[in-house]
């Protein structure tokens, strides 16, 4: 008969002992209870209300809203995630940022770029439309009228509306096509060799690279002759003769480009340049190019342009103001647009900042980057973030950031008004804290939870994984807690509107 072995016998012993210790003396926590477990697994109650699941350090996240009870978000990184935008959109991504899944309302789109993309719509009278496109080349795709067009270039097919063709019909590309644009209808026999075009704007045709006339009535006319050599252009035909543009060129030896009494000229294009405008007294100089450019307008309001490359360059024109220092190192740029305006300044590859400022409201968008070290933005809807180390070597990447930076983040905050949330490597530490409550969090080691009741500032802690837990109430001793492992075991739902006022981001 086999002698039994002591070590196992102890270690049965303990178990049992454990177990009969822990059905008896205390509680667990249950479904509807923070669990701390970190890296493994852990459940929260986030700040604002919703619940939060995250397993294996930040690989599996789950996020439930606490009004619907519906998860809105839930994430294998970096391989997948799945996001609930409203009520009636979710996007999805699969290795991002290459695979985009997309459902909205009369609408989807997925794709897995390179390779593929698909996209249907329902349109307002009810009629379906889907597009399909994938390599190698093939098209697939439904229109208004009910009518199925395919391609599978370069062997054969039609495509309407893809890129900015109306429709493209082609055999044995570049045998033969024959191209819909802009009312223009051009025929090509192996292109680029032969081409013919007529419709709007007049007929073109060329024998490349013999000769050919390009022409659009009103607009412009083009000649090569031994192309690129032999080049002459005729802009804005429309206008009287001292408003027209006419250029010509032998390339690359020497190039002249007039408009009235203004006159341009370049020498060994590229390398040199210069022209000059009587009228305006604008004038430009380029060479040798590409370190010496300056661009004068005079009296016009045309852009204004100085370059010593790759030392210094200035453009100020279009609403954009750019200056260069150490091309490309140092950047520092200023942009006018539409809604409002942007300030940059880029220090190659290490610093990135950015201002983004609205017209017709207060808004403001920040963002900065020191790679590697950290990264910090602000987003009046969205709070202010910080996140160390930023190893991210792209510029601002939401997507990137979103299922890769878990990986290497040893800490992440985010801060609204009254609104404060931590997570550290691997979630080991984690604080949520709101106007409701202020949740703290160590591994399941260490945990405590702060909010009023009746007036009084009550205080919740939780040590070995929940297995010693106390309350203290001002002017009150500690009051102790039943255990509840795995810790801390504080209810998901939190007491609503319990600190008053709202607890400030630095406590």
């Amino acid at each position: 008969m086999a002698t039994p072995d002591p070590r196992g016998m102890r270690a049965g012993f303990i178990v049992l002992l454990l177990t009969f210790v822990l059905n008896t003396t205390s509680g667990c926590a249950g479904l509807n209870s923070e669990r701390h477990l970190a890296p493994l697994i852990t459940t929260l109650s986030l700040a604002e209300g919703d619940r939060e699941t995250e397993a294996l350090g930040g690989i599996f996240i789950t996020r439930t809203s606490a009004e619907t009870g519906r998860a809105n978000y839930w994430a294998m990184r970096p391989i997948f995630s799945s996001r609930v935008m409203g009520d009636d959109k979710m996007l999805r991504w699969f290795l991002p940022p290459l695979g985009r899944f997309e459902d909205a309302p009369g609408s989807r789109v997925w794709q897995f770029l390179p390779l593929g993309r698909y996209a249907s719509k329902t349109h307002a009278d009810g009629r379906h439309t889907w597009s399909f496109f994938a390599l190698p080349g093939i098209y697939w795709a439904k229109t208004l009228d009910n009518r199925i067009i395919r391609a599978w270039f370069p062997f054969a097919g039609v495509v309407e509306h893809f890129f900015s063709f109306d429709r493209a019909t082609f055999v044995l590309w570049p045998l033969y096509s024959r191209v819909e644009q802009h009312g223009r209808t051009s025929v090509h026999i192996l292109w680029p060799i032969f081409k013919w075009s007529w419709g709007r704007g007049g007929t073109s045709w060329r024998v490349w690279p013999i000769i050919g006339n390009k022409r659009w009535d009103d607009r412009y006319e083009k000649w090569f002759f031994l192309w690129p050599i032999f080049l002459w252009q005729t802009d804005k035909l429309e206008q009287p003769d001292e408003n027209k543009i006419r250029s010509w060129g032998v390339f690359p030896l020497f190039a002249r480009r007039s408009r009235g009494d203004a006159t341009s000229y370049s020498v060994l294009w590229p390398f040199f340049g210069w022209g000059s405008d009587p009228e305006t007294h604008a004038w430009s100089w380029d060479g040798p190019w590409p370190f010496v450019r300056i661009l004068n307008p005079g009296e016009t309001e045309g852009p204004r342009r100085v370059r010593f490359w790759p030392f210094y360059s200035k453009y100020e024109g279009d609403g954009l103001s750019s200056t260069y220092y150490m091309f490309p190192i140092v950047n520092r740029r200023t942009e006018e647009m539409p809604d409002g305006t942007r300030g940059s300044t880029y220090v190659l590859p290490f610093w990135q900042s950015w201002k983004r400022s609205y017209h017709a409201s207060d808004e403001k968008r920040t963002f900065k980057k020191f790679w590697p070290f950290w990264r910090q933005g602000h987003d009046d809807n969205e709070g202010t973030y910080h996140a160390w180390p930023a190893l991210n070597p792209l510029w601002r990447t939401p997507i990137i950031d979103e299922h890769y930076a878990w990986l290497w983040e040893i800490y992440a905050s985010v801060r609204k008004p009254g609104i404060k949330r931590e997570r550290s490597f691997l979630a080991l530490w984690r604080r949520e804290s709101d106007t409701d409550e202020d949740r703290r969090s160590l591994a399941g080691l260490w945990a405590r939870r702060k909010y009023s009741q009746a007036g009084r500032r009550v205080t919740e802690t939780s040590f070995l994984f929940g297995l010693l837990r106390f309350r203290s109430r001002a002017d009150e001793g500690i009051e102790w807690m039943a255990p509840a492992l795995p810790g801390p075991g504080w209810p998901l739902e939190r007491v609503p509107n319990s600190i008053h006022p709202p607890r400030s981001n630095s406590d």
